[in-house]
């Protein structure tokens, strides 16, 4: 509950610190009486929609690098025959990064991260049953968007792309318990591997030339593959997910922009298959984005 607290306060602290620079950083004021007020309309118009770090210029091109960090903080939960068999709290983080390549309305990006997360997991039929769940991820993603540039405040976009998550799992039961046969060992091991097509629709939501938001929501279908105790087992399955993602952008100075937000993300692969993947937390990036 500690970590959900300040989950809940950074996320008000970014909202109010996007509303504040939104204030204090508001554009000047056209003279009217300037012959070519109209033409400094335009392009202070220009300036706002193009204020993205990940939009480029009309016709013209950028080239984008950023590194990232993904804090993460779930509640665990294990379902057996539509209870909760046992539960527990997962942190961890995901570093990474991304480069992005885009020219006029169409961007292309590549992302890669990984992780470690943890997990201290309590049975229901047992109170005395302990776990603790290690759990090593590794996330590659390819998107292209195309963005519609409709007015300086609000511009739509659809995305379509590709993740490929892999998380390999080993959970230890304390010494009092083991998994049973064959070996009766306190530890087992999961590989699994979720491939996964997407499709999301998404806006940019500019304040000014430095600031403004972006949201979207996306869905996913999952073929996804699961190997336990190194072949000891095996399953597939499939199934559709969903991720939806919030991002406040800075630009910083000239090319350098630092961007915050929330991200969800969850992996179906089949309820009695391969199982669910999800994670939800926040996320800070540090970039610099070339256009020319």
């Amino acid at each position: 509950m500690k970590r959900r607290s300040i989950l809940i306060v950074f996320c008000t602290f970014l909202v109010f610190g996007l509303f504040a620079a939104n204030v204090f950083a508001q554009d000047k004021q056209i003279t009217l009486d300037q012959p070519v007020v109209q033409e400094q309309t335009r392009v202070i118009v220009e300036e706002i929609v193009l204020s993205d770090p990940t939009v480029a210029q009309p016709k013209k091109w950028l080239i984008g690098l950023s590194g990232e960090y993904w804090y993460v903080y779930n509640q665990y939960n294990r379902w057996e025959n539509g209870v909760i068999a046992a539960e527990g709290s997962m942190t961890g983080g995901m570093p990474g990064g991304t480069i992005i390549v885009g020219y006029d309305a169409f961007t292309v990006a590549y992302s890669y991260r990984k992780g470690d997360f943890n997990c201290d997991i309590t049975y229901a039929d047992l109170p005395n049953k302990t776990s603790v769940l290690k759990s090593n991820q590794t996330e590659h993603e390819i998107t292209a968007r195309w963005l519609f540039k409709v007015s300086p405040h609000f511009n739509p976009y659809v995305v379509v792309g590709y993740n490929h998550t892999t998380k390999d799992d080993e959970e230890t039961l304390d010494a009092a318990h083991d998994w049973g046969a064959p070996n009766f060992s306190r530890v087992t091991k999961n590989l699994r591997t979720y491939k996964s097509p997407l499709f999301g629709l998404g806006a940019i939501i500019p304040f000014n030339k430095y600031i403004g938001v972006r949201v979207e929501g996306r869905g996913l279908y999952s073929w996804s593959d699961r190997v336990q105790d190194d072949g000891a087992a095996t399953w597939s399955g499939s199934g559709v997910g969903a991720a939806a993602v919030a991002t406040g952008y800075w630009n910083i100075w000239k090319g350098l922009n630092a961007q915050i937000g929330g991200k969800y993300q969850w992996l179906n692969g089949g309820y009695y298959n391969v199982g669910n993947s999800w994670k939800l937390g926040a996320f800070a990036m540090l970039g610099y984005t070339h256009k020319f």
